[in-house]
């Protein structure tokens, strides 16, 4: 009841019902008795017009269905983003623009670490991993600016904290030691300008992810983005 329907009955015909729910004034009509008949609403006739007023019955379950719905919303917003995907070779372009100060200096300030020279490059294979690859623009980043030099261009980088760890099937690894196993906290990239598609991610970190984290080419790794 946008209009304050708690404390005072509100005036409204059939008709001007029917057009706030889109549906037939009909069906408007049998809205409102039901309503009624589950004790949500009070009706007073007035000439052509009802006056309609929440019970108290009716503002509980409202206040249940905002909250219900708020909650939802909120648990929305703070979700965490998931990928899963194989470690593979990239084509080096990573440990070139890592070597570049008008990068570096940013990263250092931004994110308080100088990145190892070289990004993890994360194929991602299932088609919903994709859709969020390239959702990822819409999250929140932290924004590393383009900059130019005496040759070219460069463009942004957005940066998003995440973590990093190897996926094991436990049930084909049965003597896996899962104790030594480490979440790595690491940045993903997004480039304004990059060779690569949406199916790949790049992973940057203090140190060798690869190194510290004892993976190899072909391994699987989930990615986590915390908003």
């Amino acid at each position: 009841m946008s209009l304050g329907g708690k404390n005072n009955y509100l005036e409204i015909t059939s008709g001007q019902m029917s057009r706030i729910i889109n549906r037939s004034q009909q069906t408007a009509s049998k809205v409102l008795i039901d309503l009624e008949r589950e004790n949500l609403i009070e009706r007073i006739k007035n000439n052509k017009k009802f006056g309609i007023k929440l019970t108290e019955e009716g503002y509980e379950t409202l206040q249940e269905i905002y909250e219900a719905l708020k909650k939802s919303m909120d648990n929305s917003n703070n979700k965490k983003i998931l990928f899963k995907g194989k470690i593979v070779t990239g084509m080096g372009e990573g440990a070139y623009y890592m070597s570049l100060e008008g990068y570096k200096k940013q990263f250092r300030e931004k994110l308080g670490y100088e990145p190892f020279p070289g990004t993890l490059n994360v194929r991602l294979e299932d088609k919903h991993y994709l859709i969020s690859r390239k959702d990822l623009i819409n999250q929140p980043s932290i924004h590393i600016e383009g900059f130019k030099n005496a040759d070219r261009t460069f463009g942004w980088v957005k940066c998003y904290s995440a973590t990093i760890i190897q996926e094991f099937d436990r049930s084909s690894n049965p003597d896996s030691n899962f104790e030594e196993i480490k979440e790595r906290e690491v940045h993903v990239l997004l480039l304004e300008r990059t060779h690569h598609d949406n199916s790949l991610i790049e992973v940057i970190g203090p140190h060798s992810i690869k190194e510290i984290s004892n993976l190899k080419n072909g391994d699987n790794v989930i990615i986590t983005i915390k908003n």
